[in-house]
């Protein structure tokens, strides 16, 4: 048996699939795209059934990537039933999903996710009441704590078609059985069918290789047909909705501190400034603070190994060390802190806040404001947040918000300029760096506005209630996104500081160094070694502060550097496309002619825009 989990973003769908298999998933890219989709299978009453998790869907007319991959999985027919995770607190907007799941004639099961929060709210939902009203199975569940889980697998093979019938106006039932004459035999309902090509949904029109065009120009009373059709829907919605909901008590209004974030644009930018401004100087003063401890301790560590390597070895064995000591030492205070420092805030409630608030931001200078998501996620690491601009609706917005990702300093990007800026040019300098980035972001999303024109997308997101983030759970969090550079990168540092000392052996330093410094000595001013640094750091930025060490000789770069040197090296470090990882994500997303257009253009970008900043900081000076 193949179910559908179908229902809003963030309404439980993970949550349930893990505890209807024990979390035995398998996490695969839907057939011609590049979104994840999740398997899981388990045995119920000696039958197996295989439960895939969609992505999340506000609505049955798409209007991003994620969206189309659900709508073409549930027109495609490929399931014996689907299980809609329906949000009691919201659950109108569930029920705008569930008339059209309802209308293709699909078998349901509706499971209520976070009842009880909705309770403590005031707000109960009546399932009995709706059983009755859709003629489905409606059960309540609490996925992370098993709630109903029993009561879901006791009722799994009651899944069948509703008896609800959706009306609309004559003219609009006239268009409707005469699109539905067109088709053929289908897999779901002709009626359901019929209201979607209706619509004008492109999944639909291509895949019955049907369109109504004749039909909805007979039918003048409704220039906007499409909007008719879903405003006849969500009003069902509403009426079920009234007659299934009790509410006990007021309907919450906003608190004195989100009245003050959102009645106004410039006071709320200016506290949301405020807050992160606040947490990148707890990143530098404590990360500053374990930079100086880590770096102290790993002096020790080298110093006392190193004369118990060979000879013959110490070259080789001396720049494993320093690599490892450096990336140790530099990266993982910052990293880990800003991992921490993220995890509250998303726990608390405060960063959706946030995006909100930024949305207006981003409106501003020309990007869709569904772009703060993956943007405020780049800060964090700009491969998940890449991936995340598939939200988008517009492939032409995912190619500029990818192009602007060069500007967003990530995890990594920031451990060097809090761990290398900062730490040994300054905080100053550091902070010129974030201000740069900043104008740089502002200025080329307007460029890019210009060229690339695009009309604004709305943005949707939840306003999840004030919580205290619980320790343990920050923790764990911050450690999962902490857990590849413990596992991956931290090989890679051994093995880089080996390969740089196998060279330095060999000789073959000057090879690879001279043919680059016409940009590293001539355009940036930069020691010539210092190319071997922003060459690793285009494989793994979190390799540049090791690589630098490794190629400087020091820990200590003060030694070999000026305090301008370092700054332009943080520029040249920051302004580029993160990493190959990174590169590979857009490669995937975008298609492969885009990324090496992109990585060409930023790396070019970043280059010229350093070099003029230097050259104008020297004449200042």
């Amino acid at each position: 048996m193949k179910v559908l989990l179908v229902g809003q973003p963030n309404v439980g769908k993970s949550s349930l699939i893990n505890a209807l298999t024990g979390a035995k998933v398998i996490i695969s890219n839907y057939p011609g795209t590049t979104i994840d989709v999740t398997e899981g299978k388990t045995k119920i009453n000696g039958i197996e059934y295989t439960f895939i998790d969609t992505p999340g869907v506000y609505n049955l007319f798409p209007s991003s990537l994620e969206e189309k991959v659900t709508e073409e999985m549930i027109l495609n027919g490929e399931y014996d039933f689907i299980i809609q995770v329906m949000d009691a607190i919201s659950i109108e907007r569930s029920l705008v999903i569930t008339m059209s799941l309802i209308e293709l004639g699909v078998p349901l099961l509706l499971a209520i996710n976070f009842w009880e929060e909705a309770e403590k709210k005031g707000i109960e939902v009546d399932e009995k009441k709706l059983e009755k009203m859709l003629g489905v199975k409606v059960v309540k569940i609490n996925p992370i704590k098993r709630g109903g889980i029993r009561d879901l697998i006791k009722n799994i093979g009651e899944a069948r078609k509703s008896n609800f019938k959706i009306t609309y106006d004559d003219d609009i039932e006239i268009a409707i059985q005469e699109t539905m004459k067109k088709l053929k035999e289908t897999k779901l309902s002709k009626r359901g069918i019929a209201v979607k090509i209706l619509e004008g949904d492109e999944i639909a029109i291509k895949k019955y290789g049907i369109d109504a065009e004749d039909v909805i120009e007979k039918i003048k009373r409704h220039p906007n047909l499409a909007i008719d059709i879903q405003i006849t829907k969500s009003g069902y919605a509403s009426i079920i909705s009234k007659n299934v909901v009790k509410l006990r008590a007021r309907k919450e209004k906003l608190n004195r501190f989100d009245k003050f974030l959102f009645s106004n644009w410039l006071a709320g930018f200016t506290l949301t400034s405020f807050i992160l401004a606040i947490t990148f100087a707890i990143l530098i003063y404590l990360g500053g603070w374990f930079q100086d401890e880590l770096m102290g301790l790993a002096n020790e560590i080298i110093n006392f190994l190193m004369p118990y390597v060979p000879s013959y070895l110490s070259l080789i064995i001396k720049e494993a060390l320093t690599g490892l000591s450096a990336g140790i030492a530099i990266a993982i205070p910052y990293i880990g802190i800003f991992y921490f420092l993220l995890s509250i805030m998303e726990d608390s409630g405060i960063l959706a806040r946030f995006i909100i608030v930024l949305n207006s931001m981003m409106k501003k200078i020309g990007l869709p404001g569904k772009s703060i998501i993956p943007v405020m996620l780049g800060l964090g690491c700009s491969v998940a947040a890449i991936k995340s601009s598939r939200l988008l609706a517009s492939a032409r917005d995912r190619l500029k918000v990818a192009f602007l990702f060069s500007m967003v300093p990530c995890s990594s990007r920031t451990a060097i300029i809090l761990g290398i800026v900062s730490h040994y040019a300054g905080i100053s300098y550091g902070i010129a760096i974030y201000i740069i980035a900043l104008v740089l972001f502002i200025v080329t999303a307007k460029l890019l506005d210009i060229v690339i024109k695009k009309e604004p997308m709305p943005i949707i997101e939840e306003l999840p209630p004030y919580r205290l983030p619980k320790i343990k759970n920050v923790v764990a969090k911050s450690w999962i996104r902490m857990k590849s550079f413990v596992y991956v990168v931290i090989p890679l540092l051994i093995i880089g500081g080996m390969l740089y000392g196998l060279l330095l052996h060999l000789s073959l330093i000057d090879f690879i160094v001279k043919p680059l410094s016409p940009i590293t000595r001539g355009w940036l001013m930069l020691p010539e070694e210092s190319v071997m640094a922003l060459f690793y750091g285009f494989l793994q930025k979190d390799l540049t502060p090791a690589m630098l060490a490794n190629a400087l000789g020091t820990l200590n770069f003060n030694a070999a550097m000026t305090k301008l040197q370092i700054f332009t090296f943080g520029m040249a470090s920051t302004f580029q496309i993160p990493c190959i990882i990174a590169f590979a994500m857009i490669g995937k997303e975008l298609g492969w002619k885009n990324a090496i257009l992109i990585e060409i253009a930023a790396l070019a970008y970043g280059l010229i825009v350093t070099g003029l900043i230097l050259r104008l900081l020297m004449l200042w000076h």
